[in-house]
Parts: structure tokens; sequence; C-alpha cells
């Protein structure tokens, strides 16, 4: 038997309230009247639940990645407007580890043995790119001669080159490690696995080992970029779940005795004339993190704090211009766009409007106090009318107040002054996006790594990775830069402030 086919009808709340008057004004029994009210209410109780639980399958999927948040439409003009790429990157964009210069047979000024009447001039040489496979890590063996008198017995052994010490793991070795495990998420048994195939073996212990080692160089700078990262004027925060083994077995003691049980890694990125990430993981939720950071400020002046509005992440006894993050409002909608189209998409759009005001910004290269009249100017009264949209979805009763759609609209409503910080406060961003793709690198360590064993071992990992983020933000390479730390360990430990991403090489020149 052929199933029908049912025709859908999408009614607003006020659309139910009508039919329901005109129900009550029919003529009909009161117990007809009665049957016809319950089978209205159930079937918008049974709208209301499947919206309910697309919005949130929406919501799921967006946090497990499987979808981005631009609309089908963009997506498709995206796809076609994309331009064919042969995927070859020219030479300029490799850092050559060695150049070789190969002479022709034939030299500048002699005769051309084709015509024999021209003379050779010298162009510009071809050049032609190779890449060459190595183990991550190898191994070289170095034998020094040695020498016995026959009359006393002394050894006399030769001399190894000054690069050369007497140190099994080298500072490129520690360095290169680190980065593939807290720059890369690689996990140390993967590598492990592969040093071992390769006729190379570095157990995972060994690779710890290293990794510990080289933290005991570049303390100082851990702590120096935190002392910096405190007095900055903007701050943005966020916060995952963490893992550590050490914690996570204690978890019913320390819940008997009233301790919190969670385990989290905070993301602080701290902005001013430098980038400066940091990594904190343990039991503090990011709020308590970030006191602790301010802790150590002693500039007046109130900070910018960027985040959302959960309030675990505000510090304690600590003030700061809080900015909420405008794509945290605009996911609320994101989620509601396959059941709630009409409102999702004109909260959208109207957002979208406010990122082409910033790109224009962008473009121009406009200072602080320009790009906040630009915004006052043009994204002022698209927020103003936001807020006037959402009032009357939520006030006329137009949208059911506990829905998806009319949660979004509380929220706007509810957190619009905090929302709107970039129309009227110099310098406050429109997101949190700098700290989410921050905090995704140690989202990557953890799904890689899975955990942390010790605390002490998250103190080292959360180190060394600051060290690489921020380095990789000051667009220095972490490997060259973890390798001159060690080489030049003492000198970083007594003028750490000398020896930042950003100023290094001024160092490297002074004393070579």
């Amino acid at each position: 038997m052929r199933k029908r086919k049912t025709n859908f009808i999408d009614l607003t709340m006020e659309q139910v309230s009508d039919l329901v008057q005109s129900v009550k004004k029919c003529n009909l029994s009161e117990e007809q009247q009665k049957i016809i009210l319950v089978l209205i209410e159930q079937i918008v109780d049974i709208k209301r639940t499947s919206d309910e639980r697309k919005a949130a399958l929406n919501r799921a999927k967006r946090l497990l990645g499987a979808s981005t948040e631009k609309d089908k439409k963009a997506q498709s003009e995206t796809k076609q407007n994309k331009k064919k790429g042969h995927g070859r990157n020219g030479a300029d964009k490799y850092k050559i580890t060695h150049t070789y210069n190969h002479e022709h047979e034939l030299k500048a000024g002699s005769l051309c043995d084709l015509c024999g009447k021209g003379k050779l001039g010298k162009m510009a040489p071809k050049t032609i790119i190779r890449l060459i496979g190595q183990p991550a890590i190898i191994a070289e063996l170095h034998r020094p001669e040695r020498l016995r008198c026959s009359a006393c017995g002394a050894i006399f052994t030769a001399k190894l080159p000054e690069e050369v010490g007497d140190e099994k793991n080298t500072a490129s070795a520690n360095a290169l490690v680190a980065v593939y495990r807290y720059g890369m998420g690689v996990p140390n048994y993967r590598l492990a696995t592969m040093q071992k195939a390769v006729g190379v073996p570095l157990p995972a212990s060994t690779q710890y080992e290293m990794s510990e080692m080289l933290w005991t160089k570049i303390v100082p700078i851990h702590k120096e970029l935190i002392r910096q990262a405190a007095n900055s004027s903007i701050f943005y925060t966020d916060d995952t779940t963490g893992k550590i083994l050490e914690l996570m077995k204690d978890k019913e003691k320390r819940k008997a005795k009233g301790e919190r049980v969670g385990i989290f890694t905070t993301g602080i990125v701290a902005k001013n004339a430098h980038t400066i990430n940091l990594f904190f993981t343990g039991s503090k939720h990011a709020g308590e993190n970030f006191a602790d950071l301010l802790d150590l400020r002693t500039d007046s002046d109130t900070p910018i704090q960027v985040g959302d509005a959960a309030t675990r992440n505000i510090p304690k006894n600590h003030m700061t211009n809080l900015v909420l993050c405008l794509v945290h409002a605009r996911r609320n909608f994101y989620d509601c766009v396959d059941n709630f189209d009409d409102d999702a998409t004109y909260v959208i759009d109207q957002i979208a409007s406010i990122y082409k005001n910033e790109k224009v910004i962008t473009n121009k290269a406009m200072s602080p106090e320009d790009r906040l009249k630009y915004h006052k100017k043009y994204s002022e009264p698209i927020m103003t009318k936001l807020l006037k949209y959402a009032k009357d979805k939520i006030e006329n009763k137009k949208v059911e107040p506990n829905s998806a759609i009319g949660s979004a609209f509380r929220y706007l409503i509810k957190h619009w002054e905090n929302l709107t910080k970039f129309c009227n406060t110099v310098g406050a961003p429109l997101d949190n996006n700098t700290a989410e793709r921050l905090i995704k690198k140690a989202v990557l360590h953890r799904k890689n790594s899975l955990f942390y064993k010790t605390e002490d071992g998250a103190k080292v990992g959360d180190a060394i990775m600051s060290i690489i983020q921020t380095t990789i933000s000051a667009e220095v390479d972490p490997f060259e830069y973890l390798i001159t730390l060690q080489k030049n360990s003492k000198a970083v430990a007594k003028n750490p402030q000398l020896w930042l991403p950003w100023n290094y090489n001024k160092m490297l020149k002074s004393i070579s």
C-alpha cells in the first residue's frame, strides 16, 4: 500500500494563537473544542521537540567539526569561483638547506659554439628544487682516533670538532622531538614506531626525557613571556577539557573531599606590541588561570578580555572590559537555519554585513580610533536593528521563548551591550576566533597523544607549547629558535628578555 504524501505547514506562535481563538469562537460543543485544542497543543509540542532535536544535532555536528558555518549558497559560489591550481610552490617558498652551484664547461666571454660569432654572457642560473627524504632523527657515528704510548701507556685521543659534544641527544634532536609532539600533535609512540622502522630507535620514554631536558633550558623564556603577557592590553581566553592521568586516578578521592574533579586546558592569547600564546592545563577554569596571570600585572589600565558568556571565564578580583564573541551569538542562529530559516538567515545576513565592514577597515589599514568611528557609523545601526528585531520576536511571542531560536534571540538581548563593545571601545575585537584557533592546538595534542601522565608532564608540555605557538605567531622557525635557546642557555637564563622570538636574532648578531 502506497504511503500518502503529507503536506506540512510551518506556523508561527502568533498563527497558532489565532487558530486557538478561532476554535473557541466556533459553534462546537465544549467536548469537541477540548479535543481540537488538545490536538493543536500536541502537534505544536511535537513540532517544537523535532525542531529542538534538529538544532541540537546541528550544534553537535558543528562541535564535532562535521560542517562549517558557511551557508550552502556561499559554499557553492566559492566552489564555482575557485580557480584550479597546480599545487606547486616556487623556489622562494622553500627554506634551502644546501645550495650547490654547478659551473658550465663553457666560460663567459667565449665564442658561441653554434654560430661562432657572438660571445657568451652570464645570465641568472636555472633553479632546480630537489626534495631529499631522510628519517626525522638520524644517527651520526664519531670515532676519534686514539694512540697509546708503548712505554708509559698514556692514551692520546683526537679532539672532536667544537660542534660535536659529549651528549647523545643533541640540541637539534631535542628541538625536533618537541616540535613534533607539542607543536604538531605527533604522539611519542608514533614517532618511536617510525624511528624504529628506519633503524634509529627512539623510545617514547627517551623522547620525554629529551623534551624535559629542553624544558630546563627554556624555562626562563616561558617565565618572561608570562610576565610580558600580564601587561598586555587585549586578552583572548578559551578553554577545553584536558586529561592528566595522575588527577584522573584520584578523581573519587577529590570528589569525596568536595574538590573539583574536572580537568581543563586554558588557552590565553595576549596582544600588545607582540602576540603571546599561553597554555595552562589542570583543575583550574579559564577565569582562574587568567586571574593568576593578572596578579602579575603592573599596568594600571583596564585590559580588554574577549571570550564567551560563561561565568567560569571571568577572573575574580580583577576588573576587565569584557567583550563577548559575536560569532558565538551567530552560531546559535546557525544551528536553527534548518528549522527557523527566515529568522535565522536574517540575523546571519545582518552579522555578515558587520564583518564586511571589518574587512573594509582591514583593507584600508585604519587606526583603532578610525576603526571605532567606522563601526559606530555603519555597524551600530545594524546591531540596534537586530536588538529591535529580537525584542519584537520575544515580547510579541512570535517565537517560543524556550525554543532554539527563542534562546538565540534571548542570548542576543541579554548580552547586547557586551556584544557591541566594538562600536564603543577602541580596539575591541568582533570575536574570540583568535583564542579558538589557539585552543585547537591543545585539542589536536589531546586527540593524538590522549593525555598527560602527571601534572609535571602537563607543566612541561604547556611551557613548550606556549613557546612554540608564540614563535609561530612571530613568524619565526620554532625548530631553529629552540636550538638557539639550548646552545645559548647561560645567556638566556641571565637576560631572557633579550632572547624572545622577535628579538633573539639581534642578540645572535651582537655575539657573533
